[in-house]
C-alpha cells in the first residue's frame, strides 16, 4: 500500500485498491493519515499492515475503489480483518484472491491491527465525494474510541520464528543481501520461485527481490543499472535459464528506464508517458493505435492461431478451445495462469486490457475481436 501524502492529524487510513485516481482527491483530508493503493493479496497487505502496524494514532481503515478480479487482494484484506490468519500456514483464513499468504510480517502484529482499526468495506465506490463523507463518518465514530487491546503473547497470535513480543526471532526468514556485478557466464539452472522488482524514489534505486513459491524471503539486490544488477543475479546463481535472464533483463531495463526519466513503474506492465491512463491505446506497429477491448483492427493472428497462443498462454495445451464459450466456462484455471495470459495478451499480441478485466468471462472470440474485424 504505497503511501499517499498523509495529514498532521488524520486517523483514517484509505486503502483504494486498483483505482490510482483516488489517491489525489482523497489524500489531503484532514481526516486521513495516509491513502494507498493494493495489488495483492500477499506482499502488498504485509506491507499495508506493518504501516498500520508503526502508525497507532490510526484507526480507521477504508477500503474502496476497484478490485482487481485477477487478484481480489480486496476481499483477502477484508477476510484478513473478519476472520484473521491460520497460525499454522499463514493463510487468510476467507480469502479468495491469489495467494492469500502472510509470511513476512508478525502474526502478533496482525493482531495488533485488527484490534486497532475499525473497517469500512467500500469496495466498488469510486466517488470522492460519497468517499469523503464515508471518511468523516469513520473518524467521527473513532475519535473516542478506547485504546486496543494488544493481544497477550501467550494468544494465538505468535507463529513460527518470532519472539514473545511479536516480533522478528534468529530463526525468522529473512533475506540475504545480493551485489550487483559480475561477468557473462552460461545460465543452466532453473529459477526456483519469483522476483519482484520495483523503484525505491527516495534512494533513486531500483529494488528486486526474490522469494520462494511460498513467499519465503530468499535474496533482495538494489542498484541503478539494469546490466550490472543481471550479471549480479548471474553471478550468484540466482537466475536459471535464459528465459528467466530475458525477462528479468527485460524489466530491469524499464525499470531503470523509468527511475532515469521519472515515469511510474509497475512490473509486467508497459512503461506509459507521464499522466496517460492506464487504458490509453499505444502505438503499433501497422496502425496508430493498438486497439483495445472491443475494437477492431486487423491482425497477422487466425483465428486458429489466436486459439493456439490462448491455449499456450493458459498451459493447457491438447485442450480444444470453443471460440464462443467464456474461458472461465471452458477451463478451470488458476489466477497466476489468467495473469500469464493477461500478460501474452498485452505484450506479445498488442491487446490493451482494461486494469479491471476479468478474463474468465470474456470468449475467445470477443478477445480476437479486438485485434481483428
Amino acid at each position: 500500500m504505497p503511501p499517499g501524502e498523509p495529514a498532521a492529524a488524520g486517523r483514517i487510513a484509505v486503502c483504494s485498491l486498483s483505482s490510482r485516481e483516488l489517491l489525489e482527491p482523497l489524500s489531503g483530508l484532514p481526516d486521513v493519515a495516509i491513502v494507498g493503493t493494493l495489488m495483492t493479496a500477499n506482499l502488498g497487505i504485509e506491507q499495508l499492515v506493518r504501516t498500520i502496524a508503526h502508525r497507532p494514532s490510526i484507526r480507521g481503515l477504508v477500503v474502496c475503489g476497484r478490485d482487481s478480479p485477477r487478484f481480489l487482494a480486496g476481499q483477502s484484506l477484508v477476510a484478513l480483518f473478519r476472520e484473521g490468519v491460520d497460525a499454522e500456514q499463514r493463510l487468510i483464513r476467507g480469502a479468495a484472491g491469489y495467494l492469500p499468504v502472510l509470511r513476512g510480517v508478525a502474526l502478533r502484529e496482525v493482531a495488533q491491527v485488527r484490534a486497532q482499526i475499525e473497517l469500512v468495506d467500500a469496495r466498488g465506490e469510486c466517488d470522492p465525494a460519497v468517499l469523503r463523507r464515508v471518511i468523516a463518518d469513520l473518524s467521527a465514530r473513532t475519535a473516542s474510541a478506547p485504546a486496543p487491546a494488544v493481544p497477550d503473547a501467550d494468544d494465538d497470535t505468535a507463529g513460527p520464528g518470532e519472539g514473545a513480543d511479536g516480533g522478528p526471532a534468529s530463526t525468522r526468514p529473512a533475506f540475504r543481501r545480493l551485489r550487483p556485478g559480475g561477468r557473462r557466464v552460461g545460465i543452466s539452472r532453473a529459477l526456483d520461485g519469483f522476483v519482484v522488482i520495483g523503484l525505491d524514489l527516495l534512494a533513486r534505486r531500483i529494488v528486486l527481490r526474490h522469494y520462494d513459491n511460498d513467499l519465503t524471503p530468499r535474496h533482495e539486490m538494489t542498484g541503478v543499472r539494469a546490466e550490472s544488477m543481471l550479471l549480479g543475479l548471474l553471478s550468484a546463481g540466482v537466475v536459471a535459464e535464459p528465459a528467466h535472464a530475458g525477462y528479468l533483463g527485460g524489466e530491469l531495463a524499464k525499470a531503470e528506464t523509468a527511475l532515469r526519466l521519472g515515469l511510474p513503474y509497475v512490473q509486467d506492465l508497459p512503461l506509459r508517458a507521464p499522466g496517460r491512463p492506464a487504458g490509453a491505446r499505444r502505438p503499433g506497429p501497422d496502425r496508430e493505435d493498438t486497439p483495445t477491448m472491443g475494437e477492431a483492427a486487423s491482425s497477422p493472428y487466425s483465428l486458429a492461431e489466436f486459439l493456439s497462443a490462448l491455449v499456450a498462454g493458459l498451459g493447457v495445451e491438447g485442450v480444444e478451445l470453443d471460440p464462443e464459450v467464456p474461458l472461465g466456462i471452458q477451463l478451470l484455471v488458476d489466477s497466476a495462469r489468467m495473469i500469464e495470459l493477461a500478460i501474452l495478451l498485452e505484450e506479445e499480441l498488442g491487446l490493451d486490457l482494461p486494469a479491471d478485466v476479468d478474463l474468465r468471462r470474456a470468449s475467445p472470440l470477443e478477445l480476437y475481436g479486438a485485434l481483428t474485424g
